[in-house]
């Protein structure tokens, strides 16, 4: 069985280097935010943007925070904030260990997937 995807990918180069976000939009529902880069004060609005967004138009979004190397805390409570607006859609999948620990300390461990369960 063939899966569709469409993908929409957007890059913000700023002085400390480059922010990347990338939707996976699949027709059954289950899409994928992966971010790559570092989740600052500065590319905050844009990822929570595109995360809510996401969220409003899915089943399940798997957030994928593999290639992130810093995360604001202001970052980490938006996707904390976004599991209260779209219960049961969200969880985190492969955070790199310093992301992990910033949603661990804000009480977010239970985000953690290895993958999305159904």
């Amino acid at each position: 069985m063939l899966t569709s995807t469409a993908t929409m990918e957007r890059s913000i180069r700023d002085d400390e280097g480059v922010f990347r976000v990338e939707t996976i939009v699949r027709p059954d529902g289950h899409n994928t935010l992966r971010a790559s880069g570092e989740l600052d004060m500065s590319t905050r609005a844009e990822f929570v943007h595109t995360l809510d967004r996401l969220a409003a138009t899915s089943d399940r979004v798997s957030v994928d925070l593999s290639e992130v190397s810093f995360m604001y805390s202001g970052v980490a409570n938006a996707i904390i904030d976004a599991t209260y607006v779209h219960p049961g859609k969200i969880a985190v999948l492969a955070p790199a260990r310093s992301v992990r620990m910033v949603l661990e300390v804000l009480g977010a461990g239970d985000l953690f997937v290895d993958t999305f369960r159904s």
